[in-house]
């Protein structure tokens, strides 16, 4: 287990304070993905277990016909919705807001069931014991969030004495104020220690994805691009490129094989650097590397391929001087037949000389 000190605290703190909102976006969508089952079946529990309470209702009043067995129940109807809704939606936002908003009708249920009460001085318990649900809820959700969670609550016991005229206000406010503060503390210290932990399954899962020699993916970052149907995503056109380094045997046999991996860092890093932002770059194997363009026309990849081959024969920062040769296609809609097929466009660069781009127009039967 990790040990904290303060300084780490505050690290995680500023770390939480200089990411973007499309960061925390992140940050909040993982939290919530991680927490989420768990704080729905507490939920559920919870509504089910307020049923429980026409026993105490039923001691309080001495009624053979309970009047709270209505608004007892009618928590089923909305939880009946929520386990609905809860389980299509994806967006986390969506879901927190479901939780609260389940969170505050039982409390709306419990104000409805003390209004047929003769003694109303027991709500202090009940609402104390939301606290509870408060504290679950913030497992998956933003302080902010909470906030507004615990507004709805206050509001809705401040609402409430206007017609159940709680003789003990002061004492449900006194009890749960300090909850509120002491489990909203609580909320953005589970929030840095969950920051932490997310920031090292990214790690984790950067370097599951990334070749360390070369530093861009590898093989399993295009077999998550193929399962998330992320190259068929865009209604505009896909190109493949794939390209190797010229007589790359030759490097290692003549220069030594720390020489053939500093020109593949080399390459990995140009290639980074000109395709990082419009494109995934992606170490295939050995020497060879696939570039995938989305919204990149063929005749657009070709051009950019000619830069980077160009880039490369002309570069006197190169540790060794090599060149590069490459194939062009436009992504069809299958992997295996656009793989196959750039692969025989490489090779056809090769054949014709190296050094050289070679674009396939179509995916042919013949060329798979």
């Amino acid at each position: 287990m990790k040990n904290y000190s303060v300084l780490h605290i505050l690290e995680l703190y500023h770390i939480y304070k200089g990411m973007d909102k499309q960061e925390k976006k992140n940050f909040y969508q993982h939290k919530c993905d991680y927490y989420q089952f768990f704080v729905k079946i507490i939920i559920i529990m919870a509504s089910l277990a307020s049923l429980s309470y026409l026993v105490s209702d039923y001691q309080l009043n001495r009624h053979a016909l309970m009047p709270t067995f209505v608004p007892r129940t009618s928590i089923l109807v909305p939880l009946l919705f929520y386990i609905i809704l809860e389980a299509r939606a994806k967006n986390y936002k969506v879901k927190i807001f479901l939780n609260y908003l389940m969170l505050n009708l039982i409390v709306l249920a419990t104000i409805w069931s003390v209004y047929h009460l003769e003694i109303k001085t027991h709500f202090s318990e009940g609402a104390t014991i939301m606290n509870f649900l408060f504290l679950i809820c913030c497992l998956g959700s933003s302080p902010r969030s909470g906030i507004l969670g615990y507004g709805a609550f206050f509001a809705e016991i401040l609402l409430s004495h206007s017609f159940n005229h709680y003789e003990n206000l002061n004492v449900i406010l006194s009890l749960n104020i300090p909850c509120f503060g002491a489990i909203m503390l609580a909320h953005c210290m589970l929030d840095l220690g969950e920051l932490d932990h997310y920031l090292t399954s990214m790690k984790l899962e950067q370097a599951l994805i990334t070749d360390p020699l070369t530093n861009v993916y590898n093989r399993h970052k295009m077999y998550r691009l193929i399962q998330d149907n992320q190259l068929i995503a865009h209604e505009e056109p896909v190109s493949m490129i794939m390209l190797d380094i010229d007589y790359f045997k030759k490097i290692n046999d003549t220069h030594g094989h720390y020489a053939g991996d500093q020109a593949l860092h080399y390459l990995g890093e140009t290639l980074m650097r000109e395709i990082a932002e419009s494109g995934t770059v992606i170490r295939f194997g050995g020497e060879e590397f696939v570039i995938i363009l989305p919204g990149c026309p063929p005749e657009k990849a070709c051009e950019r391929a000619e830069s980077l081959r160009k880039k490369i024969a002309l570069s006197e920062k190169t540790p060794v001087k090599f060149t590069i040769s490459a194939g062009v296609v436009k992504y069809n809609g299958n992997f295996k037949e656009s793989i196959k097929a750039v692969d025989h466009a490489l090779y056809r660069a090769k054949e014709s000389g190296r050094n050289q781009v070679f674009w396939i127009p179509e995916i042919q039967n013949e060329v798979i």
